[in-house]
């Protein structure tokens, strides 16, 4: 909703440019002296009493009210905007902290950002503002407005504070146009590719309107000819060529309401000088660091998002790969057993693998390579034998029958599957330190003096012979007995 004051701050303004300040004559009535060039846009008056509150328009008339929807107001947004005018603005970066600004736009989702240096310099813009009308059986009507850098001729977003008189200069001298029509060139060609959808759409929908009631008209049309060819009650080849002829008018009228006009019109062009920041800030973690670029400028202090090096996609949270790159969330993959993070490229050279059991994602330090299928597992997924310290995934795992342990398939014979532990068994006396130490916490087996022992790096063996039965008890590397069962003697 537009409020009375704004309707009136725009009238004001308007007159001060093209003519000359209102005058007051009685409270809440003013009057507008209207130069020979306003002439046409007010039917050849040479002035006109303006109020802005229906309270305050006199019972005689002879006041125009300046309202949405007026005849006058009309009158005025015509004028102004098919006269055009230039204008100058100048926006600073003011107190605004390059840091905070930066904190705020990028926010990297495993890396530290911190500021490396910023430099600011007033930069020269050219504010295009066109109307766009598309018109068939409708018409719409918007306001496109292109903010063009005359350093790269690159678009920046067109903020609202662009817009505000606070923001205009006195322009002292002539503009000076340097550029300007390649910047023009260029506005146009990016005001083109913004509404080619809507237009498209726009006309599409128009021709088929159009279709539709050619269609219908041609239809019914056409069955009334042939009706009144066969009707014995009238002239029939008169009333049908009448027909025709009404069918031909309908179908003009058809074509010309929905013909679709395109048009654009450039309204005013404003050249604003705006405080362009150009900061270089770092990303950093434990296994990379990337340096980047970013540009802002004070009529909207928010640093445009890094493109992600993968899809070219802008990324809001960016991810630092450990190789360096900056990519967005779903163009990278972590490893499951670390923060250490790769993108597609890294991940495509082997830095980042799926478990071959569970498919979890593995870095390279923490990938373990099966040395016999040459396959690579997980941590929770690669065995490593205690016998030759071989490594290997869960497929090539066996148990040895006798003292219930596993190693790899190499390690456990066929056709006994004993482990090369329990096939080593040696004699050993009482005094052995692992023989001694289970013959005390065990009164049963204080008795037995006939023991073989075998131990590897992470269990030790031993066997107590007795009269029909055999003790076999399994110990870890701590003393623990973690098997114990009796074997038929041997």
């Amino acid at each position: 909703m537009i409020s009375p004051t704004s309707v009136e701050g725009f009238v004001r303004r308007y007159f001060e440019r093209r003519s000359a300040p209102l005058q007051e004559e009685e409270t809440g009535v003013y009057r507008a002296i209207l130069p020979g060039s306003l002439l046409p846009a007010f039917a050849g008056a040479a002035s006109v009493r303006v109020a802005f509150l229906p309270e305050r328009m006199p019972p005689g008339g002879g006041v125009e009210l300046a309202v949405v929807g007026s005849y006058l107001l009309d009158r005025i947004v015509e004028d102004a905007t098919g006269a055009g005018s230039h204008s100058v603005a100048r926006l600073s970066l003011g107190d605004v902290s390059p840091r905070e600004v930066l904190e705020k736009s990028i926010r990297p989702r495993n890396a530290k950002l911190s500021l490396e240096s910023a430099t600011t310099e007033s930069v020269p813009h050219i504010l295009f503002n066109f109307t766009v009308r598309l018109t068939t059986d409708e018409r719409v009507e918007r306001v496109e407005s292109v903010l063009i850098d005359l350093r790269t001729s690159a678009e920046r977003r067109a903020s609202p504070v662009l817009f505000e008189e606070g923001a205009s200069l006195t322009e002292e001298r002539a503009p000076d146009w340097t550029g300007i029509e390649e910047a023009y060139r260029r506005a146009c060609g990016l005001l083109e590719g913004r509404i080619e959808a809507a237009v498209i759409g726009f006309r599409d929908q128009a021709e088929n309107l159009r279709k539709a009631e050619v269609e219908r008209i041609t239809k019914y049309f056409n069955d009334s000819v042939t009706e009144a060819l066969h009707s014995k009650l009238t002239d029939g080849a008169a009333e049908a060529q009448a027909l025709e002829v009404e069918r031909d008018r309908r179908l003009a009228e058809a074509e010309e309401k929905y013909r679709f006009v395109g048009e654009v019109e450039l309204c005013n062009v404003r050249t604003v000088h705006l405080d362009v920041t150009r900061a270089e800030a770092s990303l950093s973690h434990r296994g990379a660091r990337r340096t980047v670029s970013v540009e802002f400028d004070c009529s909207d202090p928010v640093a445009h998002h890094l493109v992600c090096d993968e899809c070219g996609i802008p990324t809001e949270s960016p991810v630092l790969c450990f190789g360096g790159h900056l990519v967005d969330p779903a163009c990278s993959q972590g490893c499951a057993f670390c923060d250490r993070v790769h993108c597609r490229t890294c991940i495509a050279k082997g830095m980042i693998a799926p478990c071959a059991e569970c498919a979890r994602p593995i870095c390279i330090d923490h990938l373990e390579v099966c040395a016999l299928s040459r396959r690579g597992y997980c941590p929770d997924h690669i065995h490593t034998c205690a016998i030759c310290g071989r490594t290997v995934g869960p497929n090539y795992i066996a148990r040895c029958v006798s003292c219930e342990q596993p190693y790899c398939v190499v390690c456990v014979a066929p056709p006994t599957d004993r482990c090369a532990t329990c096939r080593a068994l040696q004699g050993a006396t009482t005094q052995d330190r692992a023989v001694a130490a289970v013959r005390r916490s065990d009164p049963g087996l204080a008795k037995i003096t006939n023991w073989r022992r075998a131990s590897n790096p992470r269990v030790t063996v031993l066997v107590g012979k007795g009269l029909v039965w055999n003790h076999l008890l399994v110990m870890d590397a701590r003393g623990a007995v973690v098997v114990r069962k009796k074997v038929l003697g041997r």
